[in-house]
């Protein structure tokens, strides 16, 4: 069995891990502000790659208080999964009002599934560790894995924009150069 206690050095490392990617991410958005600010679907898919990044974060934060009952701990991880599906779900919303060219241009950043694992784990493993079973911690692993990658993988679009693969349209790369 395991106890909170074991997890203090994973809780650390994907903490510290967390607040490395933030900071990637508000380069990467930084890098191309003008472009985001100007389209509600980018912002929001910016926003997503925040929650994504953050949750782990807040799951470290969780882990680490010390001395906390098993049934707070999972606790406060259902809750924590729980808020941030609630701002997803708020950011998804945004997304639905867009034209047809500008969900296709956010179309890379909408992973709904990941975002519904991540969460789902995070809930899970707080309703584990309620029940007692510090072995419920162990969903936390795969759920900052994928977090990680899936934010990772938006923060990379931010910096280099997929090309545009509409017909008829051309690459605007190409214009540039």
């Amino acid at each position: 069995m395991s106890s909170p206690a074991d997890w203090q050095n994973f809780a650390v490392m994907t903490g510290s891990a967390s607040g490395a990617l933030t900071g990637l991410l508000f380069v990467a958005v930084s890098l191309n502000a003008s472009r985001i600010a100007g389209h509600q679907g980018l912002r929001a898919s910016a926003a997503q790659t925040l929650v994504l990044f953050i949750a782990p974060l807040v799951m470290a934060l969780i882990v680490l208080v010390p001395g906390q009952a098993d049934w707070v701990l999972g606790a406060e991880l259902i809750a924590a999964g729980l808020g941030a599906s609630l701002s997803l779900l708020a950011i998804g919303r945004h997304k639905r009002g867009l034209s047809d060219d500008d969900k296709l241009l956010v179309s890379i950043f909408d992973r709904r599934d990941t975002n519904v694992v991540v969460m789902l784990l995070f809930v899970a493993s707080g309703a584990i560790v309620a029940a007692g079973q510090g072995a419920g911690l162990y969903l936390l692993l795969p759920a900052a894995l994928v977090a990680f990658v899936s934010g990772v993988l938006n923060a990379w679009n931010f910096l280099l924009p997929p090309l545009d693969r509409r017909p008829g349209s051309r690459d605007r790369s190409a214009d540039e150069g």
